[in-house]
């Protein structure tokens, strides 16, 4: 039977992100569905889309008490649909692997794969931890966000991200952290896609979505490794490899490589859908 793919978004994006790869995917005749994670895909206020910086600021937030649960279950519940109409290949990119983890561990036996794009998988301890162990030193996310941070997480529960910044030293900032190797104004369209704001999921314990041996352990699973990411650096994505191989050596991750940056790859999909396509024949 013919697979489903089922695509889950990024931090701070929505299902759109994916428009150009399921292009790519409907040419070489897949089937896919891309979610929109609760929260999600409400689109920008009057305030946002023009940058009246104070009432932005202020404004609520459509995500502030989104839970990992919520996103777990929302997916759950896609994967439980299509399902019905043949096998699901689950694929996952960035802060979408706790949710791609999450799904795994409770529907283990719905799922053919389960894919990692440059995606968090937690194993020995929870997602959060990870960013301050030594493998996460080099990432140039988290010094070029904090420049475009309009909110303190800690206070409201989630984050704000003004992405639309007029300053265009973190312009290149942001261009260098997220799109390595695109071009400046091919850069514009993907910055105008970004939804602002995001759970505070670092300090949120429903977050803590780590690989279960007994469950996730079951499914084939695959990582497409990013080379030139700045985000998520080459090194973390290899540890969480590593530490998941060492959890389930019976079914260790099937490892694959893609040039660009860590979003590179979704405005210039051919190279990723390639190696997705190839799980389809297997």
């Amino acid at each position: 039977m013919i697979p489903t793919y089922v695509f889950v978004h990024p931090s701070g994006s929505n299902s759109k992100v994916w428009t150009p790869m399921q292009r790519e995917m409907a040419f070489r005749g897949h089937r896919t569905l891309a979610v929109d994670l609760p929260g999600r895909g409400t689109g920008f206020t009057r305030a946002y889309q023009v940058q009246d910086l104070e009432t932005f600021a202020a404004q609520p937030s459509p995500i502030a008490n989104v839970t990992g649960p919520d996103w777990v279950d929302h997916v759950v519940d896609a994967v439980r649909r299509v399902r019905e109409r043949g096998p699901v290949i689950l694929v996952g990119h960035s802060l979408g692997g706790l949710t791609v983890t999450g799904v795994a561990n409770q529907i283990p036996d719905l799922l053919d794969r389960i894919v990692y794009i440059a995606a968090h998988c937690p194993v020995t301890m929870a997602g959060a931890d990870y960013l301050s162990e030594p493998e996460w030193a080099s990432s140039k996310l988290f010094s070029a966000t904090a420049k475009i941070t309009m909110t303190n997480p800690a206070e409201r529960g989630y984050i704000r991200l003004n992405w639309r910044t007029t300053d265009p030293e973190v312009f290149d900032a942001l261009r260098e952290a997220l799109g390595a190797g695109s071009d400046p104004d091919a850069f514009v369209a993907t910055l105008n896609g970004f939804e602002p704001d995001e759970v505070w999921w670092q300090t949120n314990p429903t977050f803590d979505y780590r690989v279960d041996k007994n469950t996730w352990g079951r499914v084939p699973h695959s990582f497409i490794r990013l080379t030139e990411d700045q985000s998520m650096p080459p090194a973390a994505q290899e540890r969480y490899i590593k530490e998941a191989d060492a959890l389930t050596p019976e079914n260790p991750f099937d490892v694959h490589f893609a040039s660009g940056g860590h979003g590179t790859f979704l405005k210039h999909p051919a190279e990723v859908a390639d190696i997705l396509s190839s799980f389809s024949q297997r």
